[in-house]
């Protein structure tokens, strides 16, 4: 094989790096990489077909490749992206690819594909999701970025994509510009939600009902097996049944901390920045954030919860109410951000993307695919007559948890959110007149009425 046979470039031979690498290779990819560790480099260079090129930076990766280029990036998202790129540029030309693959923010990729208009060279934000397994032997690929960029690289990443039940790849471009990364942005805000929700999930069965470790995982292999069915559900049984070397359950030796890469906060901020209330994403954030303070809870400790008086079936109710909850707050952020950035998301197409390979996958995905076809453009999906029944029936279950575990005193912000959210958003009135009379009353701000138009002040003080 001569150098220019090399069909793709990748840089950064990382865990996923690495694993993306090997799946292309499987998929008949030839490729030309570059990893500036030499660490990594030794370990892939001992993994990837002896025909691989390997180049020793990126100037020299895109001389190996021939006109016009496609150089896949996986590298630390942030600076090191920028770096890379500047690197690449003299070696580029018009017609040529960058894809990033990393967990960028929006917005970065948004700011580099505005550097580069004009140039000819396009850059496409790839969201990965499945993992380092999911990269290996078939990921979810959330693309951004211009349909004629997309064509050019399409086959090679279709082909290692993972597959739906129906057989469909998990892989599409999902709109223009910056939309690939800002759907796995929000991809990763409902990832983390759930993760909360199955986790206050455990602390009741384990603390609340004392149930041991095995019968907890059988209730989560149960749930499996019903609507609750999805990756991050399945592998709750695994993690809540495995033991330590002793035979204990290695949970109860594990550290009570958990760490976040940003993805979960930009979510949060993005609900923010375009008024969307994505309250259950924001407080999974928001209790990570609070977790590695453990010296001060211990210190505030006092009585340990009580037993709390609940019913699995109940639990069971509540998990499935706060995920769909969860995803629908999500998919409502990515429908206000594409009403405002223009990129022309579907939202069915995100689902079926999401339906295999990524973190989220699950069978709800399909229901809520059904919705995004049903209801108009950029609607709440719970409008969808379907999706509203099945919140409907798993509505009281909600109630009677967050109600039973805070008599308990145990703390359940993920559900506690959800059931405030579809509350309020079920209102046909909400207090959000009283916030108007008193913004109106310390800073004169002004109000609307609801018996004629127009902006208005009063003298609140009832003199």
């Amino acid at each position: 094989m001569t150098s220019s046979e090399a069909r793709l470039g990748l840089i950064g031979l990382g865990t996923m790096g690495r694993n993306l690498a090997l799946n292309l290779a499987d998929h008949g990819t030839k490729l030309a990489v570059w990893e500036r560790d030499a660490e990594l480099a030794a370990t892939a260079r001992a993994a990837l077909p002896a025909a691989t090129v390997w180049a020793d930076g990126p100037a020299a990766l895109a001389a190996t490749l021939p006109a016009p280029r496609a150089i896949l990036l996986m590298v630390t998202a942030g600076p090191a992206v920028d770096a890379v790129i500047d690197a690449l540029r003299p070696g580029l030309q018009p017609g040529d690819v960058i894809l990033d693959g990393g967990n960028a923010d929006a917005r970065d990729t948004a700011r580099r594909q505005a550097a580069l208009a004009g140039t000819g060279i396009e850059l496409i934000g790839l969201g990965v999701s499945g993992g380092e397994e999911g990269a290996r032997f078939g990921p979810a690929l959330m693309a951004g970025g211009s349909a004629a960029a997309w064509d050019r690289v399409s086959p090679a990443l279709t082909a290692i994509a993972a597959r739906t039940p129906a057989g469909e790849p998990c892989c599409a471009l999902l709109g223009a510009g910056a939309a690939g990364h800002f759907v796995k942005t929000v991809h990763n805000g409902i990832e983390y939600a759930v993760m909360q929700t199955l986790a206050e999930a455990y602390d009741l069965m384990r603390n609340g009902l004392a149930m041991a470790p095995d019968a907890i995982g059988d209730v989560f292999a149960a749930w499996n097996a019903g609507p609750l069915e999805g990756y991050l559900v399945e592998i709750a049984a695994d993690v809540v049944r495995t033991r330590d070397d002793d035979g204990s359950p290695l949970l109860d030796k594990v550290a009570d901390r958990a760490g976040q890469k940003g993805t979960g906060r930009w979510a949060s901020l993005a609900a923010l920045d375009y008024g969307v209330p994505a309250p259950t994403l924001a407080v999974a954030g928001l209790a990570r954030a609070g977790s590695p303070g453990d010296d001060e809870r211990r210190q505030l400790a006092g009585a340990r919860p009580s037993p709390v008086e609940l019913d699995v079936d109940d639990l069971e109710a509540a998990v499935h109410a706060a995920t769909l909850a969860a995803f629908v707050q999500g998919f409502d952020l990515i429908a206000a951000a594409d009403a405002a950035e223009g990129w022309s998301v579907d939202r069915a197409a995100v689902a079926g993307v999401w339906r295999a390979g990524c973190i989220l996958r699950a069978s709800l995905l399909d229901r809520l695919a059904d919705a995004a076809r049903t209801v108009p453009a950029g609607a709440l999906l719970l409008r969808a007559d379907a999706l509203a029944a099945e919140m409907h029936a798993v509505l009281p279950g909600l109630r009677n948890t967050v109600a039973a575990a805070a008599l308990s005193r145990f703390a359940v912000p993920a559900m506690g959110s959800a059931l405030a959210w579809i509350d309020g958003i079920s209102r046909d009135r909400v207090p959000a007149d009283f916030l108007q009379g008193l913004r109106d009353r310390f800073g004169a701000h002004r109000f609307e009425r609801t018996d004629r138009p127009g902006s208005f002040h009063a003298d609140w003080r009832g003199e």
